[in-house]
């Protein structure tokens, strides 16, 4: 995982150096390898208002540059210029911010007053873009020398805070009852529970105490929110195609396993059964291949971007379509197109480490690949992978024939217990006349979801049965 640098400044007077900055840290081969620079004017539309978005990019870096001239900028609502108010944002739970401030011939008076306020944090003058530069390249070579000296990745951290007593059984026969890999099942048997953990690297030996790592605990934890360790995932059912009218949702800080079970549950429990006759039988199946969806979240819980702290995991459920987003972009250099390639680049590679070991993840890097073959053979359209602001997200189309049902229609098969019902009945549930109850009744019978039968002179619709 690279370190996210934010360059903050008035950009019509800081422009060339801001893409100088951004140049040579890239072309520097060993800075390139820990640094990656945002500049908010190379940002893509990501449909988020633009304070929203910088903000959550100044919040999540690692790194603020601040750049001082002349110009102090336009005015925000606050008050206050955006240079300004970012530098405020990054303090909030930064003390290391750097500051560099350009030698010229005048200043405003709002700049002299925002130069008093950065007068707490040591700061740098500079004449031109090499003397900033050389600055800028010197700060990053000693923030190396201080962070990763005895660098851990997130998820290989160690829960100085843990022990074996955190760990839930439950959780851990779930991970057994997806198992692929033999040798833990032996080492299971044989030496006992610290040895798994410690072969599948969810945690090492400390000062002779066993501890859990921070993938251990998104695994195996009875309680993951003792650790600080930002899991959450959002889950909600809409009425419409727009996200305004929620059915059902829940959230879950579950551990990951335990998440994956909760969201096969969810799945089936708001989704609607469709029948089709194919070869003179019936075949009843969801709207969308689950192993597609649970492959989506598999991604989303292996490589979502931990660190970010103000974002959750969501899978939302909307008549057409389901979207999940996971925070984090794709890891750098990985871009869309190459996803398919089965060159994996993980950010978390004890996580992924863990879920390879399953039959969740048994053949790495393939899959996108499983996602889309699984929609193709449910003939549905392949899905679709966005990066949107912060997160990266998936989307699956549902088929079109489920599309042209009404909202009537689809609520009466998704959220109505009744397996068999009345014309007349129907006509009072939507509060509608009997032609447009016979209509939507017969059309479900056309597409093979209703069955039509009489008991007497009544005609009575049944749900086909699902099994």
């Amino acid at each position: 995982m690279k370190y996210k640098i934010f360059v903050s400044s008035v950009r019509r007077e800081f422009e060339q150096e801001r893409k100088f900055i951004k140049q040579e840290i890239e072309n520097d081969y060993v800075l390139s390898n820990f640094f990656e620079v945002y500049l908010f004017e190379e940002e893509s539309a990501s449909g988020l208002a633009p304070e929203k978005l910088y903000s959550e990019e100044v919040i999540n870096s690692d790194i603020y540059i601040g750049l001082i001239g002349s110009d102090y900028g336009s005015i925000l609502e606050s008050g206050i210029s955006p240079t300004e108010w970012e530098y405020d944002l990054y303090n909030k739970t930064h003390n290391d911010a750097l500051i560099y401030i350009k030698d010229v011939n005048y200043r405003d008076e709002k700049t002299k007053k925002f130069m008093e306020k950065i007068r707490t944090h040591s700061y740098k003058r500079f004449k031109d873009r090499y003397d900033l530069i050389l600055l800028i390249k010197k700060s990053l070579v000693d923030f190396i020398d201080k962070n990763l000296r005895n660098h851990r990745a997130f998820d290989y951290e160690i829960l100085s805070n843990s022990s074996c007593d955190d760990v839930d059984m439950e959780a851990l026969d779930l991970f057994f009852n997806v198992l692929e890999y033999e040798p833990i099942e032996k080492i299971r048997d044989e030496k006992g529970l610290k040895n798994v953990l410690s072969t599948i690297h969810a945690g090492e030996y400390e000062n002779g105490e066993f501890r859990l790592n921070t993938a251990g605990a998104l695994f195996f934890a009875k309680d993951i929110s003792k650790f600080n360790i930002s899991h959450q995932v959002k889950m909600v059912r809409f009425f419409d195609e727009e996200g305004i009218n929620t059915f059902e949702k829940a959230e879950y800080n579950l551990s990951i396993l335990k998440l994956l079970k909760e969201a096969e549950l969810f799945f089936n429990k708001t989704l609607v059964n469709i029948s089709q006759i194919k070869s003179f039988k019936r075949k009843t199946m969801q709207q969308y291949p689950f192993e597609a969806i649970r492959e989506a979240l598999v991604n989303a819980l292996a490589h979502r971007d931990y660190t970010i702290t103000t974002a959750s995991i969501t899978f939302y459920i909307y008549n057409n379509r389901i979207e999940i987003r996971s925070p984090g972009r794709l890891v750098y250099p990985l871009t869309i197109s190459e996803l398919e390639e089965n060159k994996p680049i993980h950010r978390n590679e004890a996580i992924c480490n863990i879920f390879s070991k399953t039959k969740y993840m048994e053949h790495v890097g393939t899959g996108i690949k499983r996602m889309k073959d699984a929609m193709k053979a449910y003939g549905l359209n392949e899905p679709e992978f966005a990066e949107n602001g912060l997160f990266f997200e998936v989307i699956f189309r549902s088929d079109n024939n489920y599309n042209k049902l009404n909202n009537r229609q689809k609520e009466f098969l998704r959220f109505v217990d009744k397996s068999e019902i009345t014309i007349k009945e129907y006509m009072l549930m939507f509060d509608i006349v009997r032609n447009t109850a016979t209509n939507d009744l017969n059309e479900l019978v056309e597409e093979n979801i209703l069955e039509k039968t009489k008991k007497g002179k009544q005609i009575i619709y049944k749900k086909i049965n699902n099994n």
